[in-house]
């Protein structure tokens, strides 16, 4: 497989998730460590720990990661 170097002008790179949460306490990651291991969604988790789905599932993937949780 050949692998080729794709050049992005500056002008047209794009941010993306810029205003996602990536700073976590660690009473936060307790408690979402705690939801998610009693089978709750990362949608549910959201709800209960009123935050966004799209910064509960990049904590779910980072968690994952750290293998500090369990996909069933």
């Amino acid at each position: 497989m050949i692998w080729k170097m794709i050049r992005i002008d500056k002008e047209e790179r794009v941010l993306i998730l810029e205003e996602a949460k990536w700073v976590w306490s660690k009473e936060e990651i307790e408690r979402a460590i705690s939801l998610f291991s009693q089978g709750l969604k990362p949608s549910q988790v959201a709800i209960k720990m009123n935050q966004k789905v799209i910064d509960v599932g990049l904590l779910y993937l980072h968690l994952l990661e750290k293998r500090k949780i369990k996909t069933e």
